[in-house]
């Protein structure tokens, strides 16, 4: 993941935590905070490891180092 990538899923998120302001309570200004910043944190995650596979279960076919 490049810092260009990083950025731009942060500015994906910045009007939602602009928005957070507007909120009433601080209750729901922290649930919605927690909400965006989780969300954002598997963007960052899924951007950095790649896409999972659509099956988990299929076994690989990785062939040990002793070649075996």
């Amino acid at each position: 993941m490049t810092r260009e990538e990083l950025h731009a899923l942060v500015d994906a998120r910045f009007d939602e935590l602009e928005a957070l302001q507007e909120e009433p309570t601080f209750l729901s200004y922290e649930q919605k905070f927690a909400q965006i910043w989780t969300q954002l944190g598997c963007n960052v995650l899924q951007a950095t490891l790649g896409k999972a596979p659509l099956n988990s279960r299929k076994k690989t076919s990785v062939k040990p180092a002793s070649g075996k």
